[in-house]
């Protein structure tokens, strides 16, 4: 099972949609630019002088230093603009670590010892739906665990009544394991 999926239901219970920016930059002697966000899902259009480059040799991407670097035609003084797609707040890099640790959470709770082969991004052996729902909220639960304890400079309130992160994982799979709907068929003797 690819990890795409569960990442995707990650992002969906944590509210990191993916969305739509912009660069601009101005050509002076170098043709390499970084791109000012972290998790670009892809590049989706390049505009030269306000002039769309439809010729996909006029630029190349390169997602693990997240730059682009343009290899058509451009002089000292042009404008570009990079239009792309991408995640606001989580790199797939910071959601496989998540990962990782949820799966490490499922084997502590005696659900079952899952492995992540890093080689081909998958889970083995391979999850059901269901399961791959439960490592979803286990893996947003680590990122986001909503307690509810705020801190600022001159005050700080803290709700004691919250459940610390592991305990909250902890009922969530005890409640997983519990859950008993599903299909049911008549033993006859």
């Amino acid at each position: 099972m690819s990890m795409t999926s569960v990442r995707n239901k990650i992002r969906y219970l944590l509210g990191d949609n993916s969305t739509t920016g912009y660069d601009l930059f101005t050509y002076n002697a170098s043709a390499i630019f970084n791109l000012s966000e972290d998790s670009i899902i892809s590049i989706d259009s390049v505009f030269k002088n306000e002039a769309e480059q439809n010729d996909s040799g006029f630029y190349t991407y390169n997602a693990t230093n997240n730059k682009i670097t343009i290899i058509g035609s451009i002089t000292a003084g042009d404008s570009l603009q990079v239009n792309y797609t991408y995640y606001p707040n989580y790199s797939t890099s910071e959601l496989n670590n998540y990962l990782q640790a949820a799966l490490v959470h499922l084997s502590i709770n005696n659900y079952y010892d899952f492995s992540y082969d890093t080689t081909d991004d998958a889970v083995y052996p391979e999850m059901e739906v269901r399961e791959e729902n439960l490592l979803a909220r286990v893996t947003a639960l680590l990122i986001n665990p909503d307690n509810k304890s705020i801190r600022l400079p001159d005050v700080a309130i803290t709700v004691p009544n919250d459940y610390p992160v592991d305990k909250k994982i902890n009922m969530l799979i005890a409640t997983f394991k519990k859950d008993s709907s599903g299909i049911f068929s008549i033993l006859s003797q």
